[in-house]
């Protein structure tokens, strides 16, 4: 690989421990208007076993100079590159659409796929996504039904100079789930486990169990206390999870 090449894989990847000699790797993928930084603490919380990649996604970032953009090929072809174990994918909300999109992607060119594929808080692909309506409402509402989810801290709510910065990227992800159309497909031959938040009303356990569907190589469904953004409070047992 050209050092041109490196750095073009490089800019994908938060990668604030690498552990090369970790049996397992696990990317992660974030939710609607986040970056690598959704996942701040990961990495060190993983232990030696464990290689956490959080995904940098263009527009945002180390990346904020790029044009907003969702590109599955390209995602795809950066994991693909970066996995050099065995590895599972964590994509949440958007992320978990993301997430399902890449193992398509990387079974149609025949590249190796991940030994499960993880998924929080997120609908099944050809079910309409409700949060999507969230790219054509005002500004104010956007960031008040974020607020409702839980999905922004209040400091940030706080200080409209931050809200200014964030609102491109909640409007070009919640656009991508707006013009996002799901292409049916004979279902992945790789395990799913989904993770639902107990208390989590946009996105029931009941929505999450129907990814059962998309998979031929096993199912299972977890149930964890909170809401929509669970993730960060069980963390660990999304870690644990993907050294199984």
């Amino acid at each position: 690989m050209t050092h041109q090449d490196t750095a073009s894989l490089a800019r994908w990847f938060s990668d604030p421990s690498p552990r090369p000699g970790a049996r397992r790797q696990l990317f992660c993928l974030p939710y609607a208007g986040a970056g690598a930084s959704a996942f701040r603490g990961w990495a060190a919380a993983a232990g030696p076993e464990l290689e956490v990649l959080p995904v940098v996604l263009p527009g945002r970032e180390s990346r904020y100079t790029e044009p907003f953009d969702a590109d599955i090929a390209e995602l795809a072809s950066a994991i693909a590159a970066r996995a050099d174990r065995p590895y599972t994918i964590y994509g949440h909300s958007m992320g978990g659409r993301l997430g399902f999109e890449v193992v398509r992607e990387l079974r149609k060119r025949g590249h190796r796929q991940p030994l499960r594929l993880s998924l929080g808080g997120c609908r099944p692909p050809d079910i309409l996504e409700p949060l999507a309506e969230l790219s054509w409402v005002s500004d104010e509402e956007l960031l008040d039904r974020l607020r409702e989810l839980g999905g922004l801290p209040e400091e940030i709510l706080a200080e409209p100079e931050l809200c200014e910065l964030i609102l491109p990227v909640l409007r070009a992800d919640f656009t991508w789930l707006d013009t996002y159309e799901y292409e049916p497909e004979p279902p992945i031959e790789v395990p799913i486990v989904a993770f639902a938040g107990a208390e989590d009303h946009s996105v029931t356990p009941d929505d999450m169990r129907g990814w059962a569907r998309h998979t031929t190589a096993g199912f299972d469904l977890r149930v964890e206390p909170g809401g929509h953004f669970f993730l960060h409070e069980r963390r660990d047992h999304i870690l644990k999870e993907a050294l199984a």
